[in-house]
C-alpha cells in the first residue's frame, strides 16, 4: 500500500478557479460556514448505555484500522476535523471552517477552547501531528490514504495549511474518520494508545481488548448539552444470537447488523424494536486476481452469470436489499445505474467452456458471523455455480484468520462488503482497485483503472463523477474482477429506553447525543 502514486495532471489557474466553485456547491458550502455550538442549556446526564456491536475492535489507535466497530468506538474519544451527517453532507467538528485556497493547499481554521481530556489544549500543534504522523508512518493502515499530503504548516496557533501533491478534492471527506491527537503522544504512540485522550465526548475508561471499551462522560466537552449519559460501554459480540439474546433481555441498549428476518421477530419482543436505514454499504465478492484460475476474466464472467441476484435480494435479505447497479450505492459521487447484472445459466456454461475451466474447487472465504445471512447466501451462490459446472468449497472462517488468509492471497472468492465510511468512493477505489491499495487483497492492477482514480480527485463534482462513471464501465462490464450483488439496508435492534438514537448508513453506533431512561 505504498507504492509510489503515478503522475497526475496539474491545473491551469482558470480550471482552478472553475472547480473551486463546484468544489463550494459540492460541499453545500460548509467550508465557508462557521458552526455554532451545540445546543444551549445545562449539561444533565443520566444512566449508562451499552451497545454491543458485531466486529472486534482489536486497536484503539484512529489511524490503524479500517474497522466499523473501531470507528464507532473511536469517534466517541476523538473528534475529527470535520464530521458528515446521516445524509452525508460535511459539517464542522474541530475545524470550523475549510477552503481550498490553491488547487493544492488546503486551510483550516481551527475551533478555540477545546481541550484534551488531559487538560491540554487542542490547537494547530495538534493537527499537524496528526496528519504527519498518518502520513509519515506507513505502517498504519490508514497512511495509504494521505500520501499525497505535502507540507503541513501551522498558521498561528489556530489555522493550518495542508499542501498536497496533488488536486485532493476529497481530503475533507477522509478527515471525517480521523481523529485529532495531542501532540504529547509523539514517541511513546504504544502507550499511548493504550489509554489514549482524544477531545471526544467520552474518555477512555478501559478495556480488554477485543471485548469490550468502557467510556466515561467528558464533563468539559466543548460541544454543550453533549453527551447525554455518565457513562458507555462498547460490547463486541461477534455471534448474532448473543447480542439478539443480550438485547431482549435488556443486557444491552442497542445491537447493530441485524439479519432481515430477525426484524419480524424483535418486533414481537416487548421493549425492543427494529430500526433500518438505507445504507451506504455495497456487498463485494473478491477473485483473487493473480491466481489462476481466478485471473481469467472469461470464468469471472461465467460466474456472474451464474448467480442470481434478484433470487438472492428477495429471498434471503427480505427486501431489506437491493440489487447493485453499480460498485457505489445511491446518494455517493459516482452512483450511476450500469443495470442490474443478468442471471444466465446457459451463457455461463457456454463462457466455461471457452475459459478452459477444468473442474477445480474454488476456495469462497467468509469472515464468520460478519455479515447479515452471509452463509446462507454463500450456500445459496454455491448451488447456483453447481448448477452451471463450478465447484465452490465454503470456508467460513474466524473473521481475523479469513483476513489473513485474504492477505496472504489464499482465496479465490471472498465475501465482504464496502461501507463507505468517507461518504465518499475515493477511498475504496483507491484501496481496492490500484496495484499499492490491492497488494494484499484482490491484487487487481490495472493502469488505466488506477489513472481514473487520480483523475478523479478532481475538485470539479462534474469531473469526479464522469471518471468514476469511466472507471465503472471498466468494472462493471468489461473485467468483472468483483461481484457486487447488492446494496444493504442497515438493520439495529434498540431498546425503547434509548432517545434519540439515529440509524446510521455508514453503520456507525454513535451514542454521544443519546439519552436513556
Amino acid at each position: 500500500m505504498t507504492e509510489p502514486r503515478p503522475k497526475r495532471s496539474r491545473l491551469s489557474r482558470r480550471q482552478f478557479l472553475t472547480k473551486s466553485a463546484l468544489l463550494g456547491t459540492a460541499l453545500g458550502l460548509p467550508a465557508l460556514a462557521t458552526a455554532a455550538r451545540g445546543a444551549a442549556g445545562a449539561t444533565t446526564r443520566n444512566g449508562q448505555i451499552i451497545a454491543a456491536v458485531s466486529e472486534r475492535a482489536l486497536t484503539l489507535d484512529p489511524g490503524d484500522h479500517y474497522s466499523i466497530s473501531a470507528t464507532s468506538v473511536l469517534r466517541h474519544i476523538f473528534d475529527p476535523l470535520i464530521d458528515v451527517t446521516n445524509t452525508s453532507k460535511f459539517v464542522p467538528a474541530l475545524a470550523e471552517s475549510w477552503e481550498a485556497v490553491t488547487p493544492t493547499t488546503w486551510r483550516f481554521t481551527l475551533r478555540r477552547g477545546v481541550t484534551f481530556h488531559d487538560g491540554s489544549p487542542f490547537n494547530s500543534d495538534s493537527v499537524a501531528y496528526t496528519l504527519s504522523r498518518v502520513r509519515d508512518n506507513t505502517r498504519l493502515i490508514k497512511s495509504f490514504v494521505y500520501q499525497d499530503l505535502g507540507a503541513i504548516e501551522k498558521d498561528g496557533p489556530y489555522a493550518v495549511k495542508v499542501a498536497t501533491k496533488h488536486p485532493f478534492g476529497s481530503l475533507p471527506s477522509h478527515l471525517t474518520m480521523l481523529g485529532m491527537l495531542p501532540p504529547s503522544a509523539a514517541g511513546r504512540e504504544e502507550t499511548f494508545f493504550q489509554h489514549p485522550i482524544g477531545t471526544g465526548p467520552f474518555q477512555f475508561a478501559g478495556w480488554t481488548r477485543g471485548e469490550r471499551v468502557d467510556l466515561s462522560a467528558n464533563p468539559n466537552y466543548w460541544k454543550t448539552g453533549v453527551p447525554k449519559v455518565e457513562k458507555v460501554i462498547f460490547r463486541f459480540v461477534p455471534e448474532l444470537s448473543t447480542r439478539a439474546a443480550g438485547l431482549r433481555a435488556g443486557e444491552f441498549h442497542v445491537i447493530d447488523r441485524l439479519p432481515p428476518d430477525m426484524v419480524q421477530t424483535l418486533r414481537g419482543s416487548p421493549g425492543v424494536k427494529a430500526v433500518s436505514v438505507l445504507g451506504i454499504e455495497v456487498q463485494q465478492w473478491l477473485f483473487q486476481m493473480a491466481k489462476d484460475p481466478d485471473k481469467n476474466t472469461l470464468l469471472r464472467k461465467a460466474i456472474s452469470l451464474g448467480i442470481d441476484r434478484n433470487t438472492i435480494v428477495k429471498e434471503f435479505m427480505l427486501g431489506f436489499a437491493r440489487a447493485a447497479v453499480c460498485p457505489v450505492p445511491p446518494g455517493l459521487v459516482g452512483y450511476v445505474d450500469l443495470g442490474v447484472k443478468p442471471y444466465d445459466p446457459d451463457r455461463a456454461k457456454a463462457l466455461l467452456r471457452q475459459a478452459g475451466y477444468n473442474g477445480e474447487p474454488l476456495d469462497f472465504v467468509l469472515m464468520k458471523d460478519l455479515y447479515p445471512k452471509q452463509l446462507e447466501i454463500a450456500q445459496a451462490v454455491q448451488s447456483m455455480l453447481t448448477g452451471i459446472g463450478v465447484k465452490v468449497s465454503l470456508k467460513n472462517i474466524e473473521i481475523a484468520t479469513a483476513r489473513e488468509m485474504r492477505a496472504a492471497g489464499n482465496y479465490d472468492m471472498f465475501y465482504s462488503g464496502w461501507a463507505h465510511l468517507p461518504h465518499d468512493p475515493d477511498w475504496y477505489f483507491g484501496q481496492w482497485f490500484t496495484q499499492a491499495g490491492a497488494a494484499k487483497l484482490s491484487r487487481y492492477n490495472n493502469p488505466k483503472v488506477e489513472q481514473l482514480v487520480v483523475d478523479a480527485r478532481s475538485p470539479d463534482p462534474k469531473i469526479r463523477q464522469q471518471r468514476y462513471e469511466d472507471l465503472e464501465r471498466i468494472l462493471w462490464t468489461e473485467e468483472e474482477p468483483t461481484i457486487w450483488p447488492f446494496y444493504s439496508r442497515a438493520i439495529y435492534g434498540v431498546r425503547d429506553t434509548l432517545r434519540n438514537y439515529e440509524a446510521r448508513g455508514d453503520y456507525y453506533v454513535l451514542l454521544s447525543e443519546v439519552g436513556v431512561s
